[in-house]
């Protein structure tokens, strides 16, 4: 009888944490305020602009060619430098760094709702009373125990 009572205990302990137990009732009351409040169930579109730095960008060379002289060109964020020595060609070249930017949307539900199922609710209610049938039958065991104790006097 000590083992019955211990076990009883035990299950209406461990079936009564549960984390889906807690998910339902978070759903409950998110069902509850999207009722309240519908625009919560608006989507939501995010605007993110993000930006990109190139690094300037350098490179030096030299070559044998044909007698000329120094020459520079410029082409917005290039520049090249030709200098003729002698026999020897110095190239000097830089491109500067430069700025892209982009803008991206990001669509966002701002809530997800769902909804229960037929069998998912007589689950939740078959649970219920079997745990109530549970309580009822420690109650009864207990006072027909404590009867016993009782009835002497």
């Amino acid at each position: 009888m000590k083992n019955l009572a211990i076990y009883f205990t035990l299950i209406i302990l461990l079936t009564s944490c549960s984390e889906a137990k807690k998910l339902r009732r978070a759903e409950k009351k998110i069902y509850k305020l999207t009722q309240e409040f519908p625009q919560l169930l608006k989507k939501d579109t995010l605007h993110d602009t993000v930006s990109i730095v190139t690094s300037e960008v350098r490179h030096d060379t030299q070559f044998v060619s044909q007698p000329g002289d120094t020459t520079y060109i410029n082409n917005g964020k290039l520049e090249i430098k030709y200098v003729r020595i002698g026999d020897t060609t110095y190239i000097e070249g830089k491109c500067k760094s430069d700025t892209i930017i982009q803008t991206v949307e990001i669509p966002v539900e701002q809530i997800v709702i769902r909804k229960e199922s037929i069998i998912d609710q007589i689950v939740k209610y078959l649970k219920r009373s079997i745990i109530w049938v549970i309580i009822l039958l420690v109650i009864a065991i207990v006072i027909k125990i404590a009867w016993k104790f009782i009835k002497p006097f």
